[in-house]
């Protein structure tokens, strides 16, 4: 459930925008509202005006979050307004939605949002959240309805009016006037009645003839599975029972329905019939069917990605799969000048029309997309490592013909690392970081070749083995430490905040830098270990600092990898630290990355707002480098950007590289626009910092500022920088 930042009291503003004595478009708009919900019902009006409120502050705020909306839609539900009214006049619980959002959208923008062309955007974003909102309180109360309808056991009648009359009161309601269909069926599988919500979702206008076998109504593919069951709850093995089946209404349609089923006993405990409560669950599985599709298929190509290869790979050396498995990771080559000087939409038809290619050449072996210009091609069970270098050279001829691509002849060429290994003496991380080694040697000879992976040539990796072998008990024997980089304003040369950075005390090999182990951990899952000492260490210092220096104490920064974004219960790992060392929450900072969001997109966004709503600082890391979307930031509730600092190391000179100057300046004013801080990263020099400051960023991290120090500097440190 997503928690909504705290807003504005809605009574001050509205009351700013009108003064005393002024007419209020806010309560013109509450009686409009409540003759389309209840025509008539003049109480109505008094409980819609507040949710406007609510609203019309949520469109003001500053930055504008529109997830702060569902607990408005939530409210609508909750308000009492549709607990008594099942009968009276006025729109059926199921059109409620669709009569206010028709409303809000025509008069809500004049009456609620800011003006300008600024305000009716923010109010379909906010009517959005404010359905979803709705949407779940609604599948809650169904829920409860559901359990309540349950745990009745009305006595025996073979009637089915008369069962429903021996009920009790609140079973009948549910029964006739709730919104979640219910069906009572006999013993012999024969239908005997539904509910008014059922035939509704049959698209029936009245009952239908009955009774009717319950077969009637199932998908054929799920009839076999449904009997069963049938049979099994029948038999009173168990007595409730849940499944979900495909139903086919009378128009042919099919609707994916959830079913709990209860085996009713009469007085004297003998079985008696079936109550069945059905919920329409289609979107439900359209959606679990988008969000399966989208983690296992490119966005572009329609090509199985990463995941699906390190899937299909592990599933390669599970035990008695495969003897052998090669891998062919393969790039095309200058790829970015296709971008840059075609632009992204011929890059994409490029890639497409390689995708096509490699799948023609690859035949029955798996071609996936692995990244931005990457594929990779997995060969189960090759006879040796000369079938899979023939399949290399092969992919290299196919790549080779011209393309014609938007009018434009290209001549492309492509690079292949290979790796190929018995299933007993490797592991799958091992062959794919095998062939992405040779991959870089391909390219590094100048690309248009293959090159098989030489483990004499990789001697260096026998040391990342080593560390990774000793990184979760140097976790526990306290082998890691903290250092800490300021965060400078550049107006100023304050101190506003500082990153945690994390060091390896190795026993053997002495202090080890992030770059040699941080891959390895998240390869491995040490990385979540790893993360919580981090998180923990970093907030037992900064609540120390806040103590010692008050409100106006440096936060700290925190790098979140994405597997710990992924993690279950990680928000309340976050909260939990907080609360363990009393670190104010606004005195933390969580830095991810755009591909840490992209992972596990709806969950993370959840969490993450779960965690901007208890007050957290959210950075989004290394920005620049990847493929967002103006509208996919938007959707981000994060407070700041870190700008890459590929793009600031050409603002080092007197003479800056202008490109680069272009696009830090194009970065500063949108993340400005959207409200957002911005930290430029590796700032080494006095040019950098003045030109960064005259561009109109925020803060600076790097050497020009100092190098990372101990906990105990920083109190210190930042006092020197506020006289």
């Amino acid at each position: 459930m997503v928690v909504a930042r705290s807003l504005p009291d809605p009574v001050d503003a509205v009351a700013a925008r009108h003064p005393v004595g002024g007419p209020d478009p806010i309560d013109a708009l509450a009686g409009r509202w409540a003759e389309v919900l209840a025509p008539g019902d003049p109480a109505v009006r008094g409980r819609l005006g507040p949710l406007l409120r609510r609203l019309a502050a949520t469109l003001r705020a500053e930055p504008f979050w529109p997830l702060a909306a569902r607990p408005i839609g939530a409210a609508l539900l909750g308000s009492g307004l549709y607990e008594d009214r099942m009968s009276s006049v006025g729109p059926a619980l199921e059109d409620v939605l669709p009569a206010t959002l028709g409303l809000l959208r025509r008069d809500g923008p004049a009456a609620l949002g800011p003006p300008g062309p600024e305000g009716p955007r923010r109010l379909l974003a906010a009517l959005d959240e404010l359905a979803a909102g709705f949407a779940g309180a609604l599948r809650e109360r169904a829920l409860r309805d559901e359990h309540d309808l349950l745990q009745v056991r009305p006595s025996h009648d073979p009637d089915a009016e008369r069962v429903l009359a021996s009920g009790e009161i609140h079973y009948r309601t549910l029964y006739m006037q709730g919104p979640v269909g219910i069906g009572i069926g006999g013993l012999d599988g024969e239908v005997l009645d539904l509910n008014p919500a059922l035939c509704r979702m049959f698209g029936l206008t009245g009952r239908p003839v009955l009774p009717r076998p319950l077969t009637d109504f199932v998908h054929p593919d799920d009839a076999a599975g449904f009997i069963e069951s049938y049979h099994r709850l029948r038999a009173g093995d168990p007595d409730n029972l849940s499944v979900d089946v495909r139903l086919v209404r009378p128009d042919e349609l099919v609707v994916w329905a959830h079913i709990s089923g209860s085996l009713v006993h009469d007085d004297d405990g003998r079985p008696s019939h079936i109550i069945a409560v059905v919920q329409d669950i289609s979107e439900r599985q359209r959606l679990r069917s988008r969000l399966e599709q989208a983690s296992s298929q490119d966005r572009l190509t329609r090509l199985p990605n990463r995941t699906v290869t390190e899937q299909r790979l592990r599933q390669a050396f599970t035990p008695g799969a495969a003897r052998r498995v090669g891998l062919c990771a393969l790039g095309v080559d200058g790829f970015k000048a296709i971008n840059d000087g075609l632009g992204h939409q011929i890059g994409d038809q490029v890639l497409l029309a390689v995708a096509g290619r490699l799948q023609m050449a690859a035949g029955p072996h798996l071609v996936t997309r692995t990244g931005g210009d990457e594929f990779a091609v997995l060969v189960v069970d090759p006879s040796g490592l000369d079938e899979v270098c023939c399949l290399a050279d092969r992919l290299l001829a196919v790549l080779a013909s011209p393309f014609l691509v938007g009018g434009h002849g290209l001549n492309l060429s492509a690079s292949i690392g290979v790796s190929e290994a018995a299933t007993a003496d490797a592991c799958p991380e091992e062959l794919m970081r095998a062939a992405d080694v040779a991959l870089s040697w391909a390219k590094a000879h100048g690309g248009g070749c293959r090159v098989v992976f030489d483990p004499e040539r990789d001697a260096g990796e026998a040391a990342r083995f080593a560390l990774l072998a000793g990184m979760r008990g140097g976790i526990e024997r306290g082998e890691f430490r903290l250092a800490f980089q300021p965060l400078v304003r550049l107006t100023d040369q304050r101190v506003r905040g500082v990153e945690a950075l994390v060091r390896w005390q190795h026993p053997e090999q002495g202090l080890v830098g992030p770059g040699r182990f941080i891959e390895l951990a998240e390869r491995s899952g040490a990385i979540v270990p790893l993360g919580h000492w981090v998180l923990a260490e970093a907030c037992r210092s900064a609540a120390a600092w806040w103590s010692e220096l008050g409100p106006q104490t440096p936060y700290v920064s925190v790098n979140v990898s994405p597997v710990q974004l992924t993690e279950p219960g990680w928000v309340r790992e976050v909260t939990g630290v907080l609360g363990e060392t009393g670190l104010p929450p606004d005195r933390l900072q969580l830095e991810i990355t755009e591909q840490a969001v992209l992972r596990d997109e709806p969950a993370v966004l959840d969490g993450l707002a779960a965690l901007r709503a208890a007050g957290v600082r959210l950075a989004l890391d290394d920005f620049g480098t990847g493929y967002s979307s103006l509208a996919w930031l938007r959707r981000l509730p994060v407070h700041a950007l870190k700008i890459d600092g590929s793009f600031i190391d050409g603002l080092r000179h007197p003479a800056a590289d202008p490109v680069d100057e272009s696009i830090v300046r194009a970065l500063v004013e949108m993340a400005h626009a959207l409200g957002l801080e911005v930290t430029a990263e590796w700032v080494e020099t006095g040019v950098q910092a003045h030109r960064l400051a005259r561009l109109g960023c925020d803060l600076g991290q790097g050497r020009w500022f100092g190098d990372a120090g101990p906990a105990e500097w920083v109190p210190e440190l930042w006092r020197r920088t506020i006289g």
